[in-house]
């Protein structure tokens, strides 16, 4: 385990996106079945939310994360703060905003570790440019948006200058769709794209992004309009990959998922890991599927215990 003071030296990844408070309860059972009261195995409290979830991960695997989010000035906002400074989260850019609440999810997992999640509009809806950081931290080695689509008021206004300086530092730039808002392309995410130098979708997300079934046809969609590399998560099945540097599947490994939710998360995080470290692309794919397959055995998006041993 690292100290605070070996952390703050370890390189700095930028996660901006989706910070909420996930409720989640398990196991559950189908609702045909539920009694008016009942006794279930579990119920916790976790923080969430895309950007959150990354945050936490590159922490336990030694990295510096700084999270740039918003919250509500609130209880649950504050339970949220708890949870990623006892994580090892750098919550110094997690903006609080005293006219919305905190974002509250509530999960429900089944006994085969599928999740149905019920949210609420919050504070991270409403992530703005004005909450987007202005300018990247001194040691930045990464910036990571967990959530396009998630944040379209930022979208709009402040990611694109923000990416464009990250470029000119030469600061990689990953992104990830937020599952569950992701509509055919705009024009505001396809501005977006000729910065993102690590695209890694799901493959559900990806064909409702660009409108094609096939993954092959998609990336070489992305790339066309500047996506430099696309990891296509595949879930059980592991990712693809399209980039010029390799072309090829990466599987998963076979699991008997407890809770899958956060999984694609806990991948971008090692992915992003192993790319700093220097990794071949497909050595740090295959690590982040590792990684990923291995998050669906604890309960929460990010209840897995990852080290950077």
């Amino acid at each position: 385990m690292k100290t605070t003071n070996e952390k703050k030296a370890a390189e700095t990844v930028l996660c901006i996106g989706l910070t909420v408070l996930d409720i989640v309860a398990m196991p559950i059972e189908n609702p045909d079945t539920w009694k008016e009261k009942q006794r279930i195995e579990r119920i916790s409290l976790l923080a969430g939310g895309d950007a959150a979830n990354q945050s936490i991960y590159l922490a336990a695997l030694g990295l510096h994360a700084v999270l740039n989010g918003s919250i509500g000035a609130d209880e649950a906002g504050n339970t949220v703060k708890g949870i990623l400074k006892s994580r090892g989260v750098d919550i110094s850019l997690l903006r609080e905003k005293k006219d919305a609440a905190t974002g509250t999810s509530l999960v429900l997992v089944s006994p085969e570790g599928e999740r149905r999640i019920f949210s609420v509009k919050g504070a991270h809806s409403a992530f703005d440019g004005n909450d987007l950081v202005s300018e990247l931290p001194e040691d930045c080695a990464a910036v990571s948006l967990a959530s396009l689509y998630g944040m379209p008021l930022a979208e709009a206004d402040g990611l694109e200058a923000l990416f464009a300086q990250a470029r000119s530092r030469g600061i990689p730039v990953f992104a990830d769709l937020n599952s569950g808002r992701v509509v055919p392309m705009t024009d505001t995410i396809r501005r977006l794209l000729p910065y993102i130098d690590y695209f890694l979708p799901s493959l559900y997300d990806l064909e409702t992004f660009t409108g094609e079934s096939r993954p092959e046809k998609a990336a070489a969609m992305l790339r066309e309009l500047g996506a430099a590399n696309v990891i296509v998560k595949c879930g059980s099945r592991g990712a693809r990959v399209y980039t010029d540097a390799w072309e090829g599947t990466v599987p998963a490994l076979p699991v008997k998922p407890l809770d899958t939710t956060g999984a694609g998360d806990c991948m971008n995080a090692a992915f992003i890991s192993r790319i700093l470290a220097g990794d071949h692309i497909r050595d740090a794919c295959a690590y982040a599927c590792a990684a990923g397959s291995l998050s669906t055995l604890s309960p929460g998006a990010n209840g897995c215990e990852l080290s950077d041993a």
